[in-house]
């Protein structure tokens, strides 16, 4: 193609710093959704059902009761991701695979599928721990972002798409367009720098101030200028006019530090905290969910695990 198309020379060159892609959507809309979907037989290759990597429907339905019998255990906020992946994965937005890639996909995957794929799903795993944190990354973990994704990607080729005509389906744009995600970071600086979550949030609002069907147009320009200026009026206000905001309002003005009912942890002993308030009970882990962390402590070598484990569940802190 660069032979086909040589005036593009310099586009080549630059690379998706052109047009940075957005890491977020690549990931939690194509790539993991994807792996799901092998997992789970959902993408069969020639309607093989053989594949080492396809785990059994029995096995399936299990994590997917799994996930769902956990929301009892977490804040409302994290429960709405913990939904039933085997019934409801087809309505999954980034949000919910971004909490199995972060958070519960190694504990469903662990012993459900041969090692060798495991591994492959571990490396994601890890590059996107590091690659979703809200703040800046050191050389350190931008070389180990690089090693992970060097891992991932020549291993799915290897081990699931095989170079093989016949499996040609697996051969997919967005896997090899992760090993531009390291370059796209020293670029353009970390993943949330350019992703889209922001002004699709800012769009989803925009039809609740259509109020004129005749004019739509001429309808939101005016609503939204509107709200605009009261949310400056507000902010504006509340930060630097405290005193004659209350007046005005009849409310008090805000004070700094934690929410009501919130718990400060001093920086030298830990990050500051707001305490959540609680769902139900906690639940002690046991049986399959139990017998999956034990799987996942195996495959990472953990030494010294007791052989009685009462363990249980809080979710109660939401990390400042």
């Amino acid at each position: 193609m660069r032979t086909a198309y040589p005036y593009l020379k310099d586009l080549w060159d630059m690379g998706p710093i052109a047009a940075p892609y957005d890491t977020m959507h690549l990931v939690l809309l194509n790539v993991v959704p994807h792996l799901w979907k092998l997992f789970s037989s959902l993408k069969l290759v020639s309607k093989d059902k053989d594949e080492a990597y396809i785990m059994p429907r029995s096995t399936v339905a299990l994590a997917g009761r799994e996930l769902r019998n956990a929301r009892r255990t977490v804040p409302r906020a994290q429960a709405r991701s913990l939904r039933n992946i085997d019934i409801h994965h087809q309505s999954f937005k980034a949000v919910d695979w971004m909490h199995i890639i972060l958070c519960t996909g190694e504990v469903l995957l662990a012993g459900r599928i041969p090692g060798k794929y495991y591994n492959i799903f571990m490396a994601l795993f890890r590059a996107y721990c590091l690659l979703f944190r809200p703040s800046g990354l050191s050389e350190a973990k931008i070389k180990s972002i690089d090693d992970d994704i060097q891992y991932f990607v020549p291993n799915y080729n290897a081990k699931i798409f095989r170079v093989s005509v016949e499996r040609l389906p697996l051969c997919l744009s967005t896997i090899s367009t992760l090993l531009d995600i390291v370059p796209l970071l020293r670029a353009c600086g970390p993943a949330w720098v350019c992703w889209q979550f922001p002004m699709e949030r800012k769009i989803g609002t925009l039809g609740q101030l259509i109020r004129s069907h005749s004019r739509p147009l001429a309808s939101l320009e005016e609503n939204l200028t509107r709200q605009c200026k009261a949310d400056l009026i507000t902010s504006f206000g509340q930060q630097f006019l405290p005193q004659e905001w209350a007046a005005a309002t009849g409310k008090p003005p805000k004070q700094g530090g934690p929410t009501c009912g919130g718990l400060k942890i001093l920086r030298n002993i830990g990050p500051s905290c707001t305490l959540l308030p609680p769902r139900s009970a906690a639940a002690y882990l046991g049986g399959a969910e139990l017998a999956s962390m034990r799987a996942v402590l195996a495959q990472e070598a953990v030494e010294e695990v007791p052989q009685e484990i009462l363990a249980m569940k809080y979710y109660r802190l939401e990390l400042a």
